[in-house]
């Protein structure tokens, strides 16, 4: 009898920690590129959709074409050329904040992350690590994460519901 409380009691403990996660979205990221080379290359995508749970797995998925330039030419050669959009439509990303125990979801702050994670564009994939900051606003009414890619200048700023 003890047994089969106490098995009860671990069972509805698990239970309720699946319950407790959290999944935040957005279907409205900002992925803002600026190629190292040539700081004319400068683009943003303002359709990337994202999901952040707050068990830290973190991911983005956005359309190549939904980058939008300064020069139409610029746009023609990114999705034509560079990137091959019609062949490899989608940019992906799925990672994981390393330290998402110290980012207290229930309390307006600003609280620095660590991502890792894979980033596939044109077909390749490559890990990536940067760091970020998470924004916990509820006048805002959600989530606010700013990631700044460190060896590319990547910038993806995304506010969750």
């Amino acid at each position: 009898m003890k047994r089969s409380i106490i098995t009860l009691l671990l069972v509805l403990f698990a239970l309720g920690q699946v319950q407790a996660q959290k999944i935040y979205s957005t279907k409205a990221a900002k992925v803002r590129f600026i190629a190292v080379d040539d700081k004319d290359i400068d683009a943003t995508n303002t359709k990337a959709v994202s999901r952040l749970e707050t068990n830290g797995n973190i991911s983005f998925i956005m359309l190549m074409k939904d980058f939008s330039f300064e020069m139409d030419l610029m746009q023609k050669h990114f999705n034509e050329e560079y990137v091959e959009s019609d062949k490899f439509p989608r940019g992906i990303f799925n990672g994981q904040i390393t330290n998402i125990k110290s980012v207290n979801f229930a309390k307006d702050g600003s609280y620095p992350i660590i991502v890792n994670g894979n980033m596939q564009v044109h077909g390749v994939n490559k890990a990536i690590q940067t760091n970020g900051v998470i924004v916990i606003s509820f006048g805002i009414g959600g989530v606010l994460i700013k990631m700044v890619a460190d060896q590319v200048d990547v910038e993806v700023v995304a506010n969750y519901q």
